[in-house]
C-alpha cells in the first residue's frame, strides 16, 4: 500500500487522540478496580462479630443512623453505577443532537459520532471494572471468610455434637471424652422428650418384653475398629424409665479389655423417632448423634452411697419442699426414678417418702445432675409461684420419712445386685452396685438378704426424717453478687473453664437442666452443652455448673458466648426465676415485676432479645441479632 503526505498526516493527527484515549480508558479502570478493592478491603476488616463497644452503644441509645461501614459502602456503589448511567443516557441524547444539528457537516458529525463511540468504550469500561473487582472482592472475601468464621468453626466444632443441650438430648452417661470408665459400666442417654422404643429396642412392637438393641439406630463399637465392630443386638439387653425419655443400654459382657484401656464410640443415628414416629434428629442436628469414651482395664465393684440430703436430717420445713438426694457417682435412671401414685401401674417402690402415719406420700421421682441427684415431688396441689405453675406439697406439721432401698445382692459378685426381672429392686449404680447406705464401704443389701454385714447392720438401706410446718416458701431464686463467672462481657476468660452461675438459694434438680439453662456461640456453630449443679456445705446455695467445649481462644478473635437461663429454673420449693435479679446495673435488689427481665446486666420492662426457639432443633438465631424476644415470663440472664 502506498501512503501520501496527507494520509500520514491525518494519520499521525489521529494516533495521539487514540493513544490518549486508550490510555485514559486504562487509567480510569485501574482507578475503579482500586476504589471496589479498597471499599472491598473495608468490608473485610469490618469485625463480623466483634464485641460491640462503648461507641456502639452510644449509636443505638441515640436516633443516629447506625449502619456498618459494609452497608455504607454498597449504598456509594449502588449511587455511583446510577449516576455513570444517567451520565451516559445524557451523552448518549447529546451525541444525537449534535448528529441531527450537522444536516450532513463532516465535522459535527465525526464529533457526535466520537462521543457516542466513547460514551460506549466509558460504560463497557466501568462495568468490566466492576466486574472485574466484584470477582476480585469475592475472592478476597472468601479468602478471608475462610481464614476466620468458616475455618475456626470447622477447627473449634465437634461434628454430630449439637443434639447435646441444643438438640433432643438432655445428657448422657459415660460422658463425652471421658475417662477411666470401668468394664462393666452401662450407657444412659436421656431425652428431652418421649421416644417410640419400638425405634430402640428389636421386636417391641411384636413383643414389648423384648430387650434386644436395635442395631439400625445405636451402635457401641470400639472406635478402633469402626461400626463393623458393633455389639450385636443380642449383646444389649434395653431398658428404659417408664416415661420412654431415659433408656439404659447394659452390655451382656465387659467392654474393652483387662490389658489394656479402649477407646468406645456410640452412635445414635437418624433411625430413633419420638413417640409420635416423628424423627427424633432433625433441624440442624439432623444427622443424629456420635460420642466417644476411653474404658479403663478395671471392673467397677465400689458401691455408692449418699452424700448429702435435703431436707437436712431432723430439720423443719416449710410444706413445699422437694426432697432431693445426692449420691456419689452416676445412678442407673431406671433403678432410681418412677412414681408412687395409687391407680397407676407400676408403683416404684425403691425409694420411699413416708408420713407420721406410715402412708406412702405420693408423687415422683425424677433423676438429673450427671444422674447423681433424685428429686421427689408429691402429687398435693397447695399453691401457684409467680410464672403460675402449681407448687405441690407434703403433708403439713407431720414428720416425714424417707427410705432409699439397697438392692438384693448377687452372692456371688457383692456387692454387684441381681436383678429382678430387667431392672433391680433397689437403687444402683452406673456399674449395678448396690446402695452402701452407711457408707461404710460394704455393701449389705437389703433387709431380706442373708448375706451379713461385718458391722452387724440388718441391710444398707439408707433413711432420714425431718418435719413440715405448715409455711409457704416463696423466696424468689436470685443470682447473687459476683455469681456470674465469666462476668458479663467479660473476655481473654478460659476457653475451657465451665459457665458458674451462683445462687442465693437451693435449687430444685430437677429444674437445672438443658431446657433451662443453655449456652450459644455467636456466630453460631455446632457446640454442644451439658448442665451440672454444686452445692455448698451447708446445701444454702447452688452453683449452676454449664459444661462445654473448647471455646474460641482470643488469639483467634474470640467469639461471643451467650449463657441463658429461664423461670423454667425453681429453687427447692418449687419457685421460679421471677423476676429474674442478679449482678449488674440495674439487675439488683429492689426490681419489682414492672422491670422482670434482666438482659446483660440490664432490667428490663420487654424480654431479652434473643430466640424463642418453635423447635429445639433449629440453629438459633444468634442473642445479639434483635427483634427476636422470648415468650412473656421467661427470664434470661446473659
Amino acid at each position: 500500500m502506498r501512503y501520501n503526505r496527507s494520509t500520514l498526516r491525518r494519520t499521525h493527527m489521529h494516533r495521539p487522540h487514540d493513544l490518549s484515549l486508550f490510555r485514559h480508558s486504562v487509567r480510569a479502570l485501574i482507578l475503579l478496580i482500586v476504589t471496589f478493592c479498597v471499599f472491598g478491603l473495608l468490608v473485610v476488616a469490618a469485625p463480623a462479630q466483634a464485641q460491640q463497644t462503648a461507641f456502639e452503644q452510644l449509636g443505638e441509645a441515640s436516633t443516629l443512623p447506625t449502619d456498618s461501614i459494609a452497608i455504607i459502602i454498597a449504598r456509594v456503589i449502588r449511587v455511583a453505577l446510577s449516576v455513570v448511567g444517567i451520565i451516559f443516557v445524557c451523552l448518549i441524547i447529546y451525541a444525537g443532537y449534535l448528529y441531527f444539528l450537522a444536516r450532513g457537516e463532516a465535522e459535527p458529525v465525526k464529533k457526535a459520532k466520537r462521543i457516542f463511540q466513547q460514551s460506549i468504550i466509558g460504560l463497557v469500561i466501568m462495568f468490566s471494572a466492576y466486574s472485574i473487582a466484584t470477582f476480585i472482592l469475592n475472592r478476597l472475601l472468601d479468602a478471608a471468610f475462610t481464614g476466620t468464621s468458616e475455618a475456626i468453626a470447622d477447627a473449634y466444632s465437634e461434628p454430630l455434637s449439637g443434639s447435646l443441650g441444643g438438640g433432643i438430648l438432655d445428657d448422657h452417661y459415660p460422658e463425652r471424652d471421658a475417662v477411666d470408665i470401668p468394664r462393666n459400666t452401662r450407657i444412659f442417654v436421656s431425652f428431652k422428650e418421649a421416644i417410640n422404643p419400638a425405634s430402640i429396642i428389636s421386636g417391641y412392637d411384636e413383643n414389648p418384653d423384648s430387650t434386644d438393641l436395635n442395631t439400625d439406630a445405636v451402635l457401641i463399637y470400639p472406635t478402633a475398629t469402626g461400626p463393623g465392630s458393633a455389639l450385636a443386638t443380642d449383646a444389649v439387653v434395653v431398658t428404659y424409665n417408664e416415661a420412654f425419655e431415659i433408656f439404659v443400654f447394659d452390655p451382656v459382657g465387659y467392654l474393652g479389655s483387662s490389658e489394656v484401656d479402649t477407646n468406645y464410640t456410640v452412635e445414635l443415628t437418624t433411625e430413633i423417632e419420638r413417640a409420635d414416629g416423628s424423627a427424633a434428629f432433625s433441624g440442624a442436628y439432623a444427622s443424629g448423634y456420635t460420642w466417644t469414651f476411653e474404658v479403663s482395664t478395671e471392673i467397677d465393684l465400689t458401691p455408692p452411697y449418699v452424700t448429702s440430703v435435703v431436707p437436712a436430717a431432723s430439720s423443719e420445713e416449710p410444706r413445699n419442699v422437694t426432697i432431693e438426694i445426692n449420691f456419689s457417682e452416676a445412678m442407673d435412671p431406671v433403678a432410681t426414678t418412677g412414681s408412687y401414685i395409687i391407680g397407676e401401674e407400676p408403683l416404684f417402690n425403691n425409694i420411699r417418702v413416708f408420713d407420721e402415719s406410715g402412708n406412702t406420700v405420693e408423687g415422683t421421682f425424677e433423676i438429673s445432675n450427671a444422674y447423681r441427684t433424685i428429686s421427689f415431688t408429691t402429687i398435693d396441689a397447695c399453691g401457684e409461684d409467680p410464672c403460675g405453675d402449681t407448687i405441690y406439697c407434703l403433708p403439713s406439721n407431720q414428720l416425714i420419712e424417707t427410705v432409699v432401698r439397697a438392692a438384693t445382692l448377687n452372692e456371688e459378685e457383692i456387692p454387684q445386685a441381681e436383678p429382678i426381672g430387667f431392672t433391680f429392686d433397689g437403687v444402683v449404680d452406673a456399674a449395678a452396685n448396690s446402695l452402701d447406705g452407711d457408707n461404710d464401704g460394704d455393701a449389705c443389701g437389703s433387709e431380706s438378704d442373708t448375706i451379713a454385714c461385718e458391722d452387724g447392720d440388718d441391710n444398707d438401706n439408707y433413711e432420714w426424717s425431718f418435719t413440715t410446718n405448715d409455711e409457704i416458701e416463696d423466696t424468689v431464686p436470685q443470682i447473687i453478687e459476683g455469681g456470674l463467672d465469666p462476668e458479663i462481657e467479660e473476655d481473654e476468660i478460659s476457653t475451657s473453664a465451665n459457665v458458674e452461675v451462683t445462687f442465693n438459694t437451693y435449687l430444685k434438680s430437677s429444674t437445672v437442666k438443658t431446657n433451662s439453662v443453655s449456652l450459644w456461640p455467636d456466630p453460631y456453630y455446632e457446640f454442644w452443652f451439658a448442665i451440672r449443679k454444686e452445692n455448698n456445705e451447708t446445701n444454702e446455695r447452688t452453683t449452676v455448673l454449664i459444661e462445654h467445649p473448647v471455646l474460641v481462644s482470643t488469639d483467634e478473635g474470640g467469639w461471643d458466648y451467650w449463657p441463658t437461663l429461664t423461670n423454667e429454673i425453681k429453687s427447692a420449693y418449687q419457685i421460679c426465676m421471677y423476676p429474674a435479679i442478679g449482678p449488674g446495673a440495674n439487675c439488683t435488689e429492689g426490681r419489682d415485676d414492672d422491670f422482670p427481665y434482666c438482659c446483660n446486666g440490664i432490667a428490663s420492662a420487654n424480654a431479652c432479645q434473643t430466640e424463642e426457639q418453635e423447635a429445639i432443633e433449629v440453629v438459633p438465631t444468634p442473642a445479639s441479632i434483635p427483634n427476636y424476644t422470648l415468650p412473656d415470663n421467661t427470664e434470661t440472664e446473659l
